[in-house]
């Protein structure tokens, strides 16, 4: 007698939330049979396409729940555009060590370069790898905190802030803030510190005039002090991605101009390009929907 006759296995696999087991099963058993594989080998395609397929659901919830303005990712990103930065800097950001060992990052830059682009790009592959994110303006955390704060609820406000395993405070400096910027905003840099989880920061400031932007020098010192401890600031210079175009419409005709006529651009000349010896990932490309800050 069968062992197996009168048992359900699609009601099984339902009571298991095994969807896409139950889903490839009946093609998989035909081709099973077809090609003589035993039972172990239709066994571990099965389960291996359950978990990718779970793996791929939490990527796209755990992207949308980050509340990205935009999606980019760090293969399409276009470092040949003249950003002044490699991609190798970003190696010790791009692995689980940059959640693992809390590492934080500043982009820092004029608007255009691509600061919030990168950010997203960091966030969008620590997802990948396991954990989620959360995306915010400075601006947007300060009026949440602050208004909290008025109605004896900033421990529970701050709290939602320190729990995502990745954080991007985008915009830092942009925009006016209230008096008490510094206070609540240093208390969600101080207690990511002590959590060991990292911040992505992109401003348009220079470090020194985040006391002036927040309205505390020292505060702000302290808040940078946390945030340089396990991390680096990277600043990003060239041309603004998006009036791109208007200076390729600026360009003589491409048989007057003697640098194009031989295939070749002249390199843009920044500090930060000079500092930085090597030459762009002429592999990576550009996404044209992608805005840029």
């Amino acid at each position: 007698m069968n062992p197996a006759t009168g048992i359900d296995l699609p009601r099984l696999l339902k009571r298991l939330h095994l969807p896409t087991i139950a889903r490839l099963l009946p093609e998989l058993e035909m081709r099973a049979a077809a090609e003589g594989w035993g039972i172990r080998d239709a066994l571990a395609i099965l389960c291996a396409e359950e978990v990718a397929n779970r793996n791929n659901t939490r990527i796209q919830k755990a992207i949308r729940n980050a509340r990205f303005p935009f999606l980019m990712t760090i293969e399409e990103f276009d470092f040949s555009f003249g950003t002044g930065l490699r991609r190798d800097l970003l190696a010790p950001y791009l692995g689980q060590e940059f959640v693992t060992e809390g590492r934080n990052l500043i982009f820092s830059g004029k608007s255009g370069r691509g600061k919030t682009a990168l950010a997203i790009a960091i966030a969008i592959r620590a997802i990948h790898n396991g954990f989620d994110a959360r995306f915010t303006t400075a601006a947007a955390l300060i009026d949440d905190l602050v208004g909290a704060a008025r109605h004896g609820r900033l421990a529970e406000a701050t709290a939602s802030y320190r729990h995502p395993d990745v954080l991007i405070i985008d915009e830092v400096g942009y925009l006016p803030y209230v008096d008490d910027a510094a206070n609540v905003l240093y208390g969600v840099v101080d207690g990511r510190h002590l959590d060991r989880r990292p911040i992505v920061f992109t401003t348009n400031k220079s470090l020194d005039q985040w006391g002036q932007v927040l309205h505390d020098d020292h505060l702000a010192e302290a808040l940078l002090d946390r945030v340089l401890e396990r991390g680096r600031l990277l600043p990003l210079t060239g041309p603004s991605y998006r009036t791109r175009h208007l200076d390729q419409e600026s360009q003589p005709p491409e048989s007057h101009n003697p640098l194009l006529a031989g295939g070749h651009h002249a390199p843009p000349r920044s500090a930060a390009r000079r500092a930085s010896t090597g030459s762009p990932d002429p592999t990576a490309s550009p996404d044209p929907e992608a805005g840029r800050r």
